[in-house]
């Protein structure tokens, strides 16, 4: 019932977060001085790294908020604002996760200086992939009435 009710997001938050990613490289790259033509390629350079993050994160998000979801709410019977604020949780957790992981792995490597930015971008990232899981939820919730 969960998977039919949110296919939708399942096959566009990926996309999403490659997209909201890009973006984030334009406006982060476009203020870059210097010839045009290099810095040209270094906008395309830096939105397909940064797309591919996004990518990854928007997964991830997804993966957390469809969880979060089906153990709160399986059969769907409760409250609108219920699935909406679980699967906004559920995305940040699913996000700070991951980056707990990769500082935890980063700080196994020897290299445990960048473990707490890790984090940090973690929760930040985090943030905004609940704002986006909720409005794609109310979407979705909106969409099957």
């Amino acid at each position: 019932m969960v998977i039919r009710r949110y296919w939708r997001i399942a096959v566009f938050a990926p996309f999403v977060g490659f997209l909201l990613a890009a973006g984030v490289a334009v406006v982060m790259t476009n203020a870059g001085s210097g010839e045009t033509e290099f810095r040209f390629w270094f906008v395309v350079r830096s939105m397909a790294n940064y797309g591919a993050i996004g990518l990854v994160i928007g997964a991830v998000a997804l993966l957390g908020g469809l969880a979060a979801v089906a153990i709160a709410d399986r059969h769907l019977a409760k409250s609108r604002r219920l699935r909406v604020t679980v699967a906004a949780l559920g995305a940040m957790g699913g996000v700070v996760l991951l980056s707990v992981a990769i500082a935890a792995v980063l700080s196994l490597m020897d290299d445990g200086l960048y473990a707490g930015i890790t984090i940090a971008f973690g929760l930040a990232f985090g943030a905004a992939a609940s704002v986006v899981a909720a409005v794609m939820v109310l979407y979705a919730e909106r969409l099957s009435r």
